[in-house]
């Protein structure tokens, strides 16, 4: 709207400023007009081939009639003296040519009687005798009658002073000063205009340049991106290496180092420890809570507690993964919402109506009227407004993420936890494809781990036993209680509730498993002394045979279902 103001304001003048060199050419067609129009005047004045020709017959009559030149007379009366006014040289010039002109109209009068003279003598003479003809034709010869009429008027028979207006030796001379002038400024017209010189701003980038710049900022981040992934594609591709490099590793571990990855309850395994309950003798199945954390059985869908650890490790990374996911989803939806917001809040249309006329009349009919006329026509405008505008096409335009892109996301990371908790248990097929091919160390294997854990049981249980005792023995044992778990014990009725708070809750005196959060799911089994508040869960109050380690610190053995000395190991 603004330049649509200052165009109707300001070209009207920028186009009669440039058209002014247009206008040059009708400018100088009408000085040339003045000069066709004053060239016969000029000629009339100044001319001196007809006033030749008009001496020359005059004198040639004088001469015949032997009288006195009169343009002679006439130069000598009209003789210029070196006026210093160019007007009265002019106006003297002026009347000197017109008096010779009319000097030679009764000199031509004078030869035309004179001719006729001797024409009616010849014809006179012609006719008749000579005698007759001299008594008769006589009278022709007298031409002197001729200049009867030329002497008639007098010496001011021709005087133009009387008849020529007072002037015009002043007009005359004006009318070619102004011709002269017209000519001398028109003929080197130079239009000069001036631009003025604005300040550039500096960082100022319109929208079209920023929009370029955006674009080519984003193509060149692009390029990056597109190297980059190439380049990860490639890396990916010696991956394959990586797990070939891996399993060779694992399968010459497996053939050197008994103790690796030997933690798994076979087959072979349970053969062996069924034929030693045939033979009853002491059995590992079903296996104690503390052996469960480090062996694993392959037929159950519980992890071991390495691979939870494994497991909760990437859980974690992909869950970060999908949070930051997450946050660049809901970035675009609020940014798509915005945009949106601006295009349907933010349209404007704009209706500009109006009328701009100016018109600029020189009135007459002259030259300066017509030149005047060419030079302002330029100002002369007659406009019409009605402009409609919009910025739609300047809103934004966003796109929704189609659903189909969510699902697809969601979808992979979906894919990828159950992958992650695919592998924990893939991880176990190392195990058997190595043992299917090696049979003989697989069995080698199996019997190390059987008897490893018979071993580690036997140690475990003479180890909690001299432990307690010791600590009996220093009486520090109670020191294992927080005064929240005190105030249970001595007021079980009215402080009960306390354990459903982790803090509040006893642990088995032997495996240190913390006792459950309802009364009712509990498995533990709290020591019947009157002064004894130690709790064993039931696996480990049956090992030790019903009996608590603390009242029974001299009690030398246990009945945990096998001699402590007993070297009762297979061999093969």
């Amino acid at each position: 709207m603004t330049k649509t103001r200052f165009e109707l304001m300001f070209k009207p003048f920028v186009d009669a400023i440039f058209g002014m060199k247009t206008d040059m050419n009708e400018v100088k067609d009408t000085i040339r007009s003045v000069k066709d129009v004053s060239a016969p005047i000029t000629g009339e004045v100044e001319g001196e081939a007809e006033m030749r020709k008009i001496k020359e017959e005059n004198d040639y009559l004088d001469a015949v009639m032997g009288d006195t030149k009169q343009s002679d007379l006439v130069g000598d009366k009209f003789e210029t003296k070196g006026e210093k006014v160019e007007a009265v040289r002019f106006e003297k010039m002026y009347m000197k040519k017109i008096e010779q002109r009319c000097e030679n109209q009764f000199v031509k009068a004078s030869l035309k009687c004179r001719e006729m003279f001797k024409k009616g003598y010849d014809t006179c003479y012609d006719t008749v005798t000579w005698v007759a003809g001299w008594i008769l034709c006589w009278p022709m010869k007298l031409d002197f009658i001729c200049n009867i009429a030329e002497a008639l008027g007098g010496i001011s028979r021709c005087d133009p002073s009387k008849d020529m207006d007072p002037g015009f030796g002043e007009g005359y001379s004006y009318l070619k000063q102004s011709r002269n002038f017209l000519s001398k400024n028109f003929k080197d017209v130079k239009l000069q205009y001036k631009l003025g010189n604005l300040k550039p701003l500096k960082d100022v980038r319109d929208a079209r340049d920023t929009a370029k710049a955006i674009w080519h900022e984003v193509n060149r981040k692009r390029r990056i991106f597109l190297k980059i992934l190439i380049a990860v594609k490639r890396l990916l591709a010696f991956v394959l290496l990586r797990i070939l490099q891996e399993s060779q590793k694992y399968h010459d571990r497996y053939l050197r180092d008994i103790e690796f990855d030997n933690i798994y309850i076979t087959e072979y395994f349970r053969k062996i420890d069924a034929r030693r309950r045939l033979q009853e003798k002491y059995t590992l199945l079903p296996l104690k809570k503390i052996e469960r954390k480090k062996i694993i059985d392959p037929r159950s869908p519980k992890p071991l507690k390495a691979e939870c650890q494994q497991l909760k490790t990437d859980l974690f990374l992909i869950l970060f993964e999908i949070l930051i996911v997450t946050i660049l989803v809901l970035l675009d939806r609020i940014f798509f919402e915005a945009l949106d917001i601006i295009r349907r809040h933010a349209r404007i249309d704009y209706l500009q109506i109006g009328h701009h006329d100016l018109l600029l009349q020189v009135k007459g009919t002259g030259m300066i009227a017509s030149l005047l006329r060419s030079l302002v026509k330029g100002f002369n405008i007659k406009k019409r407004i009605r402009i409609q505008k919009s910025n739609a096409i300047c809103l934004p335009r966003p796109l929704l993420l189609p659903n189909y892109y969510y699902l697809k996301i969601y979808l992979t990371y979906l894919a990828i936890i159950i992958l992650t908790f695919a592998q924990a248990y893939a991880l176990r097929f190392r195990r058997a494809i190595c043992s299917y091919f090696y049979r003989k160390r697989e069995k080698k294997r199996v019997l190390y781990l059987y008897n490893e854990t018979l071993k580690r049981r036997k140690g475990f249980f003479r180890f909690m036993r001299k432990k307690i005792r010791r600590l009996v023995r220093e009486q520090r044992l109670k020191e294992s209680f927080t005064g929240i778990q005190i105030l249970r014990m001595n007021h079980p009725k009215a402080c009960d509730w306390l354990r459903v708070f982790a803090f509040a809750r006893r642990k088995c005196l032997i495996c240190e498993e913390p006792e459950p959060r309802k009364e009712s799911a509990s498995d533990f089994v709290e020591c019947p002394g009157e002064f004894c508040h130690f709790i064993y869960c039931d696996e480990c109050w049956t090992d030790m045979g019903s009996v608590c380690l603390v009242c029974q610190t001299e009690t030398e053995e246990t009945t945990s279902g096998f001699d402590e000395d007993s070297d009762d190991f297979l061999t093969d």
